[in-house]
């Protein structure tokens, strides 16, 4: 293939030089504290109304959405902002089905787990 046919399609070409290559993500390395449903105060076997039900209540309490820059500079700190948006991800991974059945199932892979992320991280041997 040409230079120019490389170039014009980057799927065709190998990593570029001296990029970095994608990190490998391990299995335990995501908090799992708090929980989605504790962000929501439900219990984790609550049912699609019981989750429609806490969302009407908490919704109204909530700040408005911000926009993808304004949550791009929102502090780390856990701000009332973070709060909300990290609110606004627990409901809509919670009230979908499939994407609640992938969350529950990585979560009971966590909690299976010998020791969690953080015991292997500061664990000084």
């Amino acid at each position: 293939m040409s230079t120019l046919a490389s170039s014009l399609l980057p799927w065709r070409r190998g990593p570029a030089a001296g990029a970095p290559a994608a990190p490998v993500v391990p299995t335990g390395v995501l908090p799992i504290e708090p929980t989605h449903y504790q962000r929501l105060g439900l219990p984790e076997d609550c049912t699609l109304t019981e989750l429609q039900i806490a969302w009407m209540r908490i919704e109204p309490t909530l700040p408005p959405p911000l926009t993808p820059i304004q949550r791009r500079d929102l502090p780390a700190e856990r701000t009332e902002q973070r709060r909300a948006e990290d609110r606004r991800l627990a409901r809509a991974v919670l009230g979908d089905p499939a994407r609640r059945a992938v969350y529950d199932a990585w979560l009971a892979r966590e909690r299976a787990a010998p020791t969690s992320w953080v015991k292997r991280l500061l664990r000084r041997d």
